[in-house]
Formats: structure tokens, sequence, C-alpha cells
């Protein structure tokens, strides 16, 4: 610490984003230097009002906000430390420069290294300290390795970082893993080496993922010096080392610390992996701003492991060659459009990534606000939230948009939003996909009787016949056994007789036996042509299968487009495979009753994973005792089945507890889906809208 440090005021900080990482990592040091004196934790912004009262609560925040927006505007603060998405970084970065304010921000410092360079040259041009966070790890072994290569430097570097991301998306905001995560480790590869190569051999490529996700890059340095970097983001086990060769000598940097080779002779030194680098960069970022040196982790130290990282991300071979940087003309706008955003976990990364150019507030954030928040152009809800109060909506007079992170609308008051003229979106493709998906396998597994055959191998039996219990399986397995002498005689015909007609008493409810049958080739009714109807038809035609509908709102051309047959409620309901899709209303409650489900044939499933109120219970009840038909549902009448019901004695009945929805895959893509059709429709392009008509027709 410098004596002008140690006899300054604290400075007061800003801190933007508190999640789980800023929680576990950044908070504790910042509250250190809070207890030394250094710093005033004056307020702490996140758009999850709870992450918020949550840190204020653990760290002592002088005050919590939603609306970073305004907590940088305020004259009493100092620096801004911004933990979010790359596009977070750089669009309050920005902000918090123009403001005055000096900057920290989290890795990746910025989407892409021509913004990075926009904050690092408004810095310049503001007189401003603009630092961030990348070497978290063997911060004190690189030192050491460093001290002991002087001035000569090290000859050839060998980096290593691989970590077990397969199958994920990469975090943060960045294009890939590279430069969501293993940036870090090139950038201390730069830093060993020091600085750029000037010439770069790079491959890269990808292991299952729309980005590429696999990198490797032969580098040479200015003075000859070589290196090599390997970044794996598929491999099975996270893995982190950095080796440099010197004359006659060898350094190796891993989890135990630094090994020393000289002559064939080596000796260790165990070093701490993790904590001193956030340590260390946060006391540099302070000392930094008291004395108005730059520190060794400035954007513009570190902006240059960005543009790497990109050109290793296009595979890039050839000269290495920073592009000319911004000038300091034309600042920034920091006065943005706002988005009022309800939250749940699921929204805040994409939020981030496809709409930073906009502010988030919070609810509370609105109704603390003296007059009419003309700012805010839409809303997005997340999972589980409620309807917009009115007196939220009356001081919204510009909103033009809301985006619901749901399938149904009900709770959300819909019509009092169209009313207002406000355009109604919600996640119709990401329910659609996941119920589409469940539908189409329980469309296989009850037309080959899969459910039937698990349950006659938990008894101890095989096939897709089950075994009846008791003395009716005693007199059944009986027969069996008296069934080749009763032939021999010729009373087979008579008794065989005798037997069907005990068959109800002996076993109600099985019914007529019946076989397994493939998909293909089968007839499906789909009763409703909503979004999940339509991806249900669409994996059933790739199937080929024979897929009829009944709509009363579809057009039959429509359906004729989509490789579909028109056809009278009638007609679905003699189909092989049956299954609901439409919504509850008071026209269509219990629009299946005792005379359509009489309609289903021999042998014929039925699927409800729409609302279980279409059918009528008793109907359902009585249809199923009948035992020739197969029913899989999802959803029932009333919520959660009672634990009496007799449908969980029905034999041929497959029950899940409302499960065709609501996966943690669905729920992301829903996020995905609500916050791009949101973005679309601020930016003119076209989104797919709830109409009042839909809306009638819709649970």
């Amino acid at each position: 610490m410098s004596a002008q440090a140690s006899t300054a005021a604290p400075l007061r900080l800003l801190v933007i984003g508190a999640g789980p990482t800023t929680v576990f990592a950044h908070l504790p040091e910042l509250a250190r230097l809070r207890d030394q004196g250094r710093v005033v934790l004056a307020i702490v912004c996140d758009i999850d009002q709870a992450r918020v009262a949550a840190a204020r609560k653990q760290f002592g925040f002088l005050q919590g906000s939603g609306d970073a927006t305004a907590a940088l505007a305020r004259e009493d603060i100092d620096a801004v430390y911004i933990f979010g998405s790359a596009q977070l970084h750089y669009e309050y970065g920005l902000a918090a420069l123009q403001s005055g304010k000096h900057l920290f921000v989290e890795k990746p410092v910025a989407p892409s290294y021509a913004e990075a360079m926009q904050l690092v040259t408004l810095a310049a041009a503001r007189g401003l300290i603009a630092a961030g966070g990348l070497n978290r790890r063997f911060f004190k072994s690189l030192a050491l390795a460093l001290d002991a290569a002087g001035k000569t430097r090290w000859r050839y570097a060998e980096v290593v970082f691989h970590k077990p991301e397969f199958g994920t998306q990469p975090a943060f905001g960045a294009r890939t893993w590279l430069s969501a995560n293993g940036i870090h480790a090139l950038d201390a590869m730069l830093y060993m080496m020091g600085g750029l190569p000037r010439e770069l051999t790079s491959m890269s490529a990808t292991a299952n993922a729309a980005q590429p996700n696999v990198f490797s890059a032969v580098m040479r340095w200015p003075d000859g010096a070589q290196g090599t970097f390997l970044c794996n983001n598929s491999a099975g086990l996270r893995r982190e080392e950095y080796v440099f060769h010197g004359l006659g000598e060898t350094y190796t940097i891993a989890d135990a610390g630094v090994t020393i080779a000289k002559n064939n002779q080596s000796s260790s030194v165990e070093l701490p992996l993790i904590g001193d680098g956030f340590q260390a960069e946060h006391e540099a970022f302070i000392d930094a701003v008291y004395c108005g040196a730059s520190p060794r982790h400035s954007l513009a130290a570190i902006a240059p492991s960005l543009f790497l990282a990109e050109l290793i991300e296009d595979g890039f071979s050839g000269a290495v060659q920073l592009p000319q940087e911004p000038s300091a003309d034309g600042a920034h706008d920091s006065t943005r459009k706002s988005i009022l955003v309800v939250p749940s976990p699921e929204l805040q990364p994409v939020l981030t990534r496809l709409l930073s150019q906009f502010q988030f507030v919070s609810l509370d954030d609105i109704r603390s606000s003296a007059g009419p928040r003309a700012d805010v152009e839409a809303a997005i809800l997340g999972r589980g939230s409620g309807s917009l109060p009115a007196d939220i909506l009356d001081k919204l007079p510009n909103l033009r948009v809301a985006g619901i992170m749901a399938l149904s609308l009900a709770r959300h008051e819909p019509e009092a939003l169209l009313m207002r003229g406000i355009t109604l979106l919600n996640a119709t493709e990401a329910y659609a996909q996941s119920v589409g998906e469940f539908a189409f396998g329980l469309a296989i597994l009850a037309r080959r009787r899969a459910f039937v055959s698990h349950d006659v191998m938990r008894e101890g039996g095989w096939g897709i016949e089950r075994r009846m219990p008791g003395l009716r399986g005693a007199i059944r397995r009986l027969a069996l056994v008296l069934r080749p002498a009763a032939k021999a005689i010729g009373l087979e015909a008579p008794l065989l007789r005798v037997w069907r007609s005990a068959t109800p008493v002996l076993q109600p409810g099985a019914g007529p036996a019946i076989g397994a049958r493939d998909l293909q080739g089968a007839t499906v009714g789909l009763i409703g042509w909503g979004a999940n109807a339509r991806d249900f038809a669409e994996r059933l035609i790739n199937a080929r299968a024979r897929v009829l509908v009944y709509s009363e709102h579809a057009k039959p051309a429509q359906i004729s487009a989509f490789g579909a047959t028109p056809a009278s409620l009638g007609e679905v309901l003699a189909a092989d495979i049956v299954s609901l899709h439409r919504g509850l209303t008071n026209a269509t409650r219990h629009a299946l009753g005792a005379t359509e489900l009489a309609k289903l044939r021999p042998g014929a499933v039925l699927i409800n994973i729409a609302r279980g109120a279409l059918i009528e219970p008793e109907a359902l009840l009585a249809r199923l005792r009948k035992g020739d038909i197969f029913a899989c549902l999802d959803t029932y009448d009333e919520e959660p089945l009672v634990a009496s019901d007799p449908l969980r004695k029905a034999r041929n009945v497959f029950l899940t507890s409302h499960i065709a929805g609501g996966s943690p895959d669905m729920h992301a893509a829903a996020a995905e889906e609500v916050v791009r059709k949101v973005a679309d429709f601020l930016a003119g392009r076209r989104a797919q809208a709830i109409s009042g008509e839909r809306l009638r027709t819709m649970t």
C-alpha cells in the first residue's frame, strides 16, 4: 500500500452484479478492503432483488438497487465494479467511465477486442483507471517464474487449459469457451512472454457444439521465443498447467505449486492455488486509483489477449498485428431505453446477451420512482411471475410489449394488457418442443405396450400379458395346465366359452389382449392444432405415421400444408392413437364424455398432456374399466391427483405428474425464446404475438 493510499479518504464503491461467483470470490475481498478503511461498500445493484438483499446483509453494503444506470449517475461514487456478461461489462463500463468513475470489470472484459479498446480509449481520455480480472489462479507461482527469468525472458512456453464443458454453451455472453474462460490462461502466457507473438498458427474445432470449443496454437515472439497453447473445453477433467523453459532450466506451474528443474535436478515450492489472485487484483486496482499509475491488469494491458483469442477462435495463421486503436471522438450515449424485468434464474444470461443495449429495472424501481417511467418500453416476466399491477402499468406510458416466459397467460391478466395496446409474446415454441417430445415418447411406448411390459417384468413375468394375482391367477394357471387334457377329450371348446364369460368376474378391466404394434403406419388423431400439436405432428410424420387433425379454429388448408389431414371429431376418435392438444375453456371443459370415449376403438391409445378437465372423469374411468384401451395421462381434472383416485389402481393407464413440460432445458429455451422475441419486436422485426382471438381459445 502506498503512503498516499494510506492517508487518502476511502473510495466509495458501486458493485453491479451479485451472482454466486461475485459473492464467493470478489465481495469477501472488497469487504476485507472495507475493514482496512480503504473502501466504502456504498451500493450493490442486481436485477434480482433477493441477491441485493442477501449481499447487503452478508457484506454490509449501505444501499441496494435494481437500477444500475441511476446508481452510475450518482456523484458520490468513486469506482465501479461490474460482474456480469461481456455485454454488461461493455455497456455499463462505458457509462461508468463517462460518469467519471474508475472501472473494474470481470472477464470477458468486453464482447470483442474493438469494444474493449473503446473502454481503454475513453478511460485514457478521462484520466481514469480501467482494469479487468483475468489472472485468477497461480498468481504467486507465475510471479516467481517471471522473477526467475528476469530480463532474458523464457525461450519456450507450454500452456494447457482444459475444462469439462462438453455440451454446455459458452457463459458470460462470450463467443466461445476460449474467450469465456480459457482467456485467463492465454493472458498469463502473454504476460510471461512479454506480450503478443509476432507469428501465429492456430486451429479451432467443434465437438458437437455450435461454436468451436477445441483450440490449438503455435506462436513465435519477436525475440525468437516460441510457445504452444492448447485449450480443450470438451475434456473430461479440468487441467491448467504452465511450463516455461530457459537455457538449462524449466519451471512447471500446476496445482501443487512450482517445480523447478535445473540440470536434471528438481525442487518444489508449494504455493496457494486460488485466492491470492483475487486479492492481488483488487488491491492493485485500489492502489492504482489512489496513485494514478496504470496497474498490471489494466484493460490496455489485457485487451491484446482478447484480440489473440479472437484470432485463435477463427483458426488464424499468419502475422499478428493489432488494429489501429479507436479515437476518443464521439462520446457514447449513456441514455438508454429500459426494460422492466421480473426475474427468474434462466433470464439473466439471456438478457445481457440479447438486450445489452437496454438497462433493466425492477418492480421496486418503478414503485420508488416519483413519476412516470417513460424510458420503459418493454416488460419481461420470468417463470412463476404474476400479473403486472395496475399501479405499475399506470407508471409505464410507453410500455409497448410484454414478453411472458410461459405458455399459458391466464395468470397474467392478458386482457388488461391488450386493452392498453401492449403486444403479448410468450414461449410457444420452447414449450411445444418439450411437450411434443414427451408426447412422441408416450406414443411409441404405449403403442409397443412397453408400460405393460414394465409392470409384467416388475411382477416377475415376461412379455406384455400380466400375471393375474391371488385366486383369480391360480384358477387361470390351473386352466392352462388342464387345457391339453380338455382338448384331448373334446371339452376345450365348451370350457373356453365358460372361461370367456367368466373373465369380467375373474379379471375386471382386463378386456381383450392388446398386442404390441409399431408407430410407423399407425393413424394418430390430434384434437387441437396449437404449437404443441404441430410439433408432435411433425415428429409423427417423420416417423411415417398418418396424422388426422380435428380443430375448430385452424383452417383446413393450414393443416394440409403441414402434411396432416383435416378430419371430423369422429374420424379422429377412431384413430389408433388419440392425443389431446386443445386449451381449456368453458366450451371445451369435459368435452370428451361417455359418448365420445365410446368411439375409441379397441386397442386404441389415449394421450392427454393438455388439460385433465378436457375429459369427463367418470366417463374416463368407465371407459378404462372395459380394459380394451390404454391411456397415458399427464394432466388431471384436479391436481395433484388424490392418493385414493381410482386412476392410480387402473392397470391399463400410465400416469405422470404433469411433467410433459417444465424441464430445466425447457425453461432455458423458454427464456431464450421470449427474450429473442422481445428483442425482435423492439428492433422492428416480426415477432409472433398473441392476438385477442387466440387468447380466447387458450387455457
